[in-house]
């Protein structure tokens, strides 16, 4: 039997690499006032997988990691 676990799987762009989307959004925070002085834009995966497996679910099919560096959290009870 495959042994199935929760996890959490957080993304944010490497050192070095330009968060075109975080500047834009740090640039209209700061238009209204709020003096934000970073923001960085990130993705968060939560599934299900074999934990043998999910290093090589992450790097060969949800994240580019040329771009991206990833962080996997346990997430079981």
């Amino acid at each position: 039997m495959i042994d199935i676990k929760k996890f959490k799987i957080t993304t944010k762009l490497r050192e070095g690499i330009k968060d075109i989307e975080g500047d834009a959004i740090k640039q209209q925070l700061n238009q209204d006032d709020w003096l934000v002085k970073n923001v960085q834009v990130g993705q968060v995966f939560y599934l299900e997988a074999p934990y043998t497996a999910i290093n090589e679910l992450c790097e060969q099919v949800l994240i580019n990691t040329l771009l991206y560096d990833y962080e996997i959290e346990d997430v079981n009870d």
